[in-house]
């Protein structure tokens, strides 16, 4: 009996010290990706835009359309209820156009999206995809994303794999090649969440 409690106790302690290594592992990687891409951990001095009256707002005169409309709600809804963050930077850039930051449950949107509500539809599509990559376990928030097995385009694939963005991507582009693939399937994404995260 005794031998059956440290064996356990032993496992248990072994099972940990592998989480909090694969943890930092992939908080390493997560940092030397935000410095390629030139990203700081610090908050976005922009706004937080929530609703979508906000998102209307900022938008204008541009505005969603009302299939947009339908597409992006439950988005937003379903981000809220992990509470996940959509926060527009403070000035546009040319380095990418949304990214998910898993430690700080928090997803980035470069300004110039709002020139294009439907870009700006794509993109958080994307990076709800990498939410929902994230989020195997409330336990386990923080971590990169991992694939999640979804089927992925031939034409995605390659078009990741010959992206200059990726060359030096620190992860498995699995998780790119499915997050590309869903980015123009709002209402799937929507679903993903629902059945993926807790």
């Amino acid at each position: 009996m005794r031998l059956n409690r440290r064996w356990r106790y032993g496992l248990g302690l072994s099972t940990l010290l592998i989480v909090l290594g694969v943890q930092g592992w992939q908080q390493w990687q997560q940092r030397r990706w935000a410095d390629t891409l030139g990203i700081t951990a610090a908050p976005l001095p922009s706004d937080r835009l929530v609703t979508l009256a906000d998102w209307q707002r900022r938008l204008d005169p541009l505005r969603l359309t009302p299939r947009q409309q339908q597409q992006l709600e439950p988005l937003l809804i379903s981000l809220q209820r992990l509470r996940v963050s959509v926060e527009l930077e403070a000035d546009p850039h040319d380095r990418y156009a949304g990214l998910w930051l898993p430690s700080q449950r928090q997803i980035r949107l470069n300004p110039r999206l709002l020139r294009s509500p439907s870009a700006l539809l794509q993109s958080l599509s994307h990076e709800s995809v990498h939410v929902a990559q994230s989020c195997r376990s409330n336990l386990l928030w923080g971590y990169s994303p991992v694939p999640l097995g979804l089927a992925t385009d031939p034409q995605v694939r390659r078009r990741v794999d010959q992206s200059p963005l990726y060359q030096n991507y620190p992860g498995d582009r699995r998780v790119e090649y499915e997050a590309h693939t869903y980015a123009q399937q709002p209402e799937q994404v929507v679903r993903l969440l629902q059945q993926v995260c807790p």
